[in-house]
């Protein structure tokens, strides 16, 4: 007697719970972690990037352009990136061994105490450079202990790109290729990140990149997270 109504009464509640304004709503919400990222090249114009964080997905859309975005699925180690005008989905899952600095490329990450920022969520800010070939290539203020999780995740995808990035190195002249570049993108994508959440970047070139938020935890639509549906997947490697 006692389950069966138990049983009536759950269904009463989750029915009555259904019936409530913006119950649907809710159930379609999910919580992720948030950046938002303010990036200049030299002389040009800045462009805001939105970066999304649930467990095992990363989604990474400039928010002044409709359109365009990229989704990281860890679990399948595989990078979408969707074009809506294009209706297409690009697929990118490399098969390249392990991504290894080059003996003849001398890094150096040092850490420079010249600030006294006030502290970010509790972090103090710090400020690191990187060196290649004695050439100062970045320099970056960072905050440790912030975003943890959510930039191990981030480091994942950068270094899943990476080795995109390398399977095409040979291809790129090098007259055209510059060993700041290779490193970045290519041989050490993550030293920044596994020092602490970046709060400004700058390089050689004038390029900078900026916080401007930042949430552990916020409340976005889940569809955020899904490939659209209809969309023709175009593989990398059919590309190259």
């Amino acid at each position: 007697m006692y389950r069966g109504l138990i049983k009536i009464c759950s269904t009463c509640m989750a029915m009555l719970w259904l019936a409530m304004p913006g119950a649907e709503s809710l159930a379609e919400q999910a919580r992720a972690g948030f950046l938002l990222y303010g990036e200049r090249e030299a002389g040009g114009e800045e462009v805001v990037n939105r970066l999304l964080f649930t467990s095992d997905k990363l989604r990474i859309e400039p928010l002044d352009q409709a359109g365009g975005y990229i989704l990281y699925h860890s679990e399948a180690a595989t990078i979408y990136s969707v074009t809506p005008d294009e209706r297409t989905i690009l697929v990118i899952q490399p098969e390249a061994e392990r991504v290894k600095i080059p003996d003849d490329m001398a890094l150096r990450l040092e850490r420079i105490d010249d600030i006294d920022a006030p502290a970010i969520g509790g972090s103090k800010p710090q400020h690191w450079r990187l060196t290649v070939n004695e050439i100062v290539c970045r320099d970056v203020i960072l905050a440790p202990g912030l975003m943890t999780d959510q930039l191990l995740l981030y480091r994942d995808y950068l270094m899943l790109l990476a080795k995109q990035h390398y399977l095409g190195l040979d291809a790129i002249p090098g007259e055209y290729r510059d060993p700041c570049d290779d490193v970045v993108h290519v041989f050490a994508p993550a030293l920044f990140l596994e020092k602490g959440l970046p709060i400004r970047i700058w390089d050689q070139r004038g390029s900078q990149q900026s916080l401007l938020d930042f949430s552990v935890e916020k409340q976005v639509g889940i569809e955020l997270f899904h490939l659209p549906k209809d969309y023709h997947f175009v593989p990398m490697s059919r590309l190259q």
